[in-house]
């Protein structure tokens, strides 16, 4: 009995340390199984995480280069249409002053075209926001000027223009030269010259102001300006240490050649997923991976689809596509940030130069206007009519003689300057022509201070307001006088003074000259205006116009710059 008992008692015992071992095992088995689920989980996703980092890297890779192309192509375009503009100082029909400079064997005509070419490419320079240098060179004439960068000083200048001459000694300057490197005390430019008669004219641009507008010092980026030999002459930045991704745009028309070094963590973020442990089975890993593939759609993808959906807008003309930053320091939010700069700079660029063509457009027409008058042709015609029923021959001799003096000089081809001795000229004709109609109505005088005949003015400057003051006076007064002075003053420069005694000018009118406000109505008053802006145009601040009127008299200043 007690043997049965103890043999009840070892089997009890031995299917408890069973029951134990099988309890022991199915533990094992569930851990196992989690970790196995779990690590194939974590495989997947890793996998998973690095095709999405790969695509990430490579997709914000092409983005990079094409940032950088879009700003090399930025460049081609702007040296392209400087080049264009040199073109058109001494192409055979609009090179007129640069070909009388070279060639030219009257002193007076080389200087005046000196002065006329010298503004011109100043006007060219300050399209370009005066980021770059035009020179005009003539070597046997000892002929040298220039337009010149910001902040470019008088030693910087010696420098550059030794440069040049040592480059046009020691090199034969073709029609068909890209632009090249100029190194002027170690310092590179991005240069191109033309050779025509016996002169040159190029341009030079900064190759560090060139790397300014791509440089990102927050965006960790190294900039080099690469030469025809793929040599660096210029660079910007720190070059990094470990794994980085580099582009270069060889700019067309050039032997420049833009490189841009990034490293490649900085173009996409590598960010890790926390893992979440559950015992389940594969359908976890399919949920993480899910979860793994939208997180990284809506961090990486949908953005750098916005980016070139944005890009490839602005390509078709969209100009105002702009990108909404976040400022959260991802890369994402750097390419947002470094594309909404260049679009602004390359709109702002177009606008400028539009509005700025524009202005002159308007007041070259302007001046068309005031220069076309059919009713003081009529009035001349009419005037030889009554002469030619009286036979009075000689009288109709002498006016068509002056009168064909005022219209080659109003009619000619002239610079944006004239000498004032060839305006006053024209005034004098003017005011014969008028003597003819009027008679002994109005009295004329013209006192011009010695050794200012062959300053240079704008043309129809002073015939304007005295052709102003006969139309609106010469009926209204028994007899009119109009007084012309022309002296130098040392501040100013010119002081051109027009005065009648006329009945005056409008008090209206007056006050919107005082206030800067327009003054053309219907027609009326459009020579004054045209003056005005010509002035604001061609002179800036250092050109003004004043009007003291009151009946009886009435007296119009012009303060011009000394112009040789």
């Amino acid at each position: 009995m007690q043997k049965s008992i103890s043999r009840a008692a070892e089997r009890k015992d031995f299917d408890l340390r069973k029951e134990n071992r099988m309890n022991h095992s199915i533990v094992k088995s569930a851990i196992r199984s989690m970790v196995l689920t779990l690590m194939a989980a974590i495989l997947i996703i890793e996998i998973s995480s690095f095709f999405l980092i790969q695509q990430d890297g490579e997709r914000a890779r092409e983005l990079f280069g094409d940032s950088v192309e879009a700003y090399g192509n930025y460049w081609e375009n702007k040296l392209d249409e400087t080049a264009d503009s040199m073109l058109g100082f001494i192409g055979i029909e609009t090179g007129v002053m640069y070909r009388q400079l070279c060639e030219s064997d009257r002193k007076l005509k080389v200087e005046i075209a000196k002065t006329q070419l010298h503004t011109q490419i100043q006007q060219m320079n300050a399209r370009y926001g005066n980021e770059l240098t035009t020179f005009v060179y003539v070597p046997d004439r000892d002929i040298y000027f220039s337009a010149n960068e910001k902040g470019l000083s008088y030693a910087n200048y010696q420098e550059m223009k030794q440069a040049i001459s040592k480059y046009i000694q020691e090199h034969i300057v073709a029609a068909g030269d890209k632009w090249k490197i100029l190194m002027v005390n170690d310092t590179p430019y991005i240069f191109k010259i033309y050779h025509m008669y016996n002169g040159y004219i190029g341009s030079l641009y900064s190759a560090e102001r060139v790397l300014d507008g791509l440089y990102d010092k927050k965006a960790d980026w190294f900039l080099e300006i690469l030469d025809s030999d793929k040599q660096n002459v210029l660079e910007k930045g720190e070059k990094h240490a470990g794994k980085t991704v580099s582009y270069e745009s060889q700019l067309k028309g050039t032997e420049v050649t833009i490189s841009v070094s990034v490293k490649s963590g900085r173009l996409y973020n590598n960010t890790g997923f926390g893992l979440l442990i559950f015992c389940g089975t594969l359908f976890l890993a399919m949920i993480l991976i899910t979860v793994v593939w939208g997180r990284e759609a809506r961090r990486v993808f949908f953005p750098l689809e916005k980016l070139r959906l944005a890009m490839e807008r602005y390509s078709e003309g969209e100009m105002d596509t702009r990108l909404k930053v976040l400022n959260n320091g991802s890369q994402i939010d750097l390419l947002y940030k470094t594309y909404n700069n260049m679009a602004d700079q390359i709109q702002n660029l177009k606008i400028q130069v539009y509005e700025k063509e524009l202005e002159r457009q308007r007041i070259n027409s302007h001046f068309l206007k005031v220069q076309i008058q059919p009713h003081f042709y009529t009035n001349i015609l009419n005037l030889i009519y009554g002469m030619a029923q009286m036979k009075d021959f000689r009288s109709i001799q002498q006016l068509s003689l002056v009168s064909g003096k005022y219209f080659r000089y109003l009619l000619g081809q002239k610079g944006t300057f004239v000498p004032l001795s060839e305006e006053m000229n024209c005034l004098n004709s003017y005011a014969e022509i008028q003597r003819y109609r009027y008679q002994d109505k109005f009295e004329t005088s013209m006192e011009i201070q010695e050794g200012l005949e062959e300053q240079l003015v704008l043309p129809m400057i002073v015939q304007t307001f005295f052709a102003n003051s006969l139309k609106h006076n010469i009926m209204r007064v028994p007899l009119l006088k109009v007084k012309v002075s022309v002296r130098s003053v040392e501040k100013e420069g010119l002081k051109i003074t027009i005065m009648d005694n006329g009945v005056g000018f409008d008090p209206e009118i007056l006050k919107r000259i005082e206030n800067g406000e327009s003054i053309e109505e219907n027609g009326e008053h459009i020579g004054i205006q045209n003056v005005k802006e010509r002035i604001r145009e061609f002179y800036g601040k250092d050109g003004k116009m004043e009007i003291h009127s009151v009946p009886g008299k009435t007296e119009v200043v012009l303060y011009l710059p000394h112009i040789m």
